[in-house]
């Protein structure tokens, strides 16, 4: 990170101390992760994107720790309320200039009763509405992501991939996206959030979890999740085909 980054982060949060009322955070809700339904494709089910876009400075990193704070906070409550009725969903991160910006989302496979309650679960929480007033976040939008009436399982994975393929990946992302919130939470419950807290020192704490997962997946990833997954597959070859590395 360049001198000049460090020190607009270092205003940025002086700034961000100064001006920021404390927000009254409860501790998180337990996390216990239900199984997958098989038989997620019914009638009346679809795919849905509920999306938060974070504040991003220019000149300035996304700051992805900010991600772990609305998985835990916002995301995490709405996930464990309505898990009977959420068969399929994970999450998607990405940072892009532009129209895009700094993005965290949740995409869920539910009923429209379960997405509309979801919705309004996130909307209306406290914290969403102090991220907004103090622009810490610019955005939550909230649509349909099925671009047809029939929500089939394959509709958001990459029409590229066999079709096989499209249809069964949904269950990876939800398994990999639960594996990452339970580190989350694992690694915040550590030093758990309770009572009167600024935003600095909110995303104080979430910086320094998102620090330790990064530490934990350069140690323990390869290992841990690739070559676990290689052995899954039965450690047959697989191709790597070089690309352009991206920043973010």
């Amino acid at each position: 990170m360049s001198h000049r980054v460090r020190v607009c982060l270092l205003l940025a949060s002086v700034l961000l101390a100064a001006c920021t009322p404390a927000l009254q955070v409860q501790p998180a809700a337990p996390f216990a992760p239900a199984a997958a339904a098989l038989d997620a494709e019914q009638a009346q089910r679809y795919w849905w994107q509920l999306r938060i876009r974070l504040a991003w400075p220019d000149d300035a990193v996304p700051d992805f720790a900010a991600h772990l704070l609305i998985a835990e906070q916002l995301y995490l409550p709405a996930i464990v309320g309505n898990q009977a009725a959420l068969p399929l969903w994970r999450f998607h991160r990405r940072a892009g200039r532009g129209d895009a910006g700094n993005q965290f989302s949740l995409i869920f496979y539910a009923d429209k009763a379960t997405a509309a309650r979801i919705d309004e679960e996130v909307k209306s929480a406290p914290l969403t509405q102090w991220l907004l007033d103090n622009k810490l976040i610019d955005k939550v939008r909230f649509a349909q992501r099925s671009p047809e009436e029939l929500g089939r399982l394959e509709l958001t994975s990459d029409p590229q991939w066999p079709i096989e393929i499209q249809r069964s990946w949904p269950y990876f992302a939800m398994g990999a996206s639960q594996t990452w919130l339970m580190l989350v939470q694992e690694l915040s419950s550590e030093q758990q959030l309770e009572g009167d807290v600024d935003y600095p020192a909110l995303l104080q704490h979430y910086q320094g979890v998102d620090s330790r997962l990064n530490a934990q997946w350069r140690q323990y990833g390869q290992h841990a999740y690739l070559h676990h997954l290689s052995a899954i597959f039965g450690y047959q070859p697989l191709e790597i085909r070089s690309t352009t590395l991206k920043t973010f």
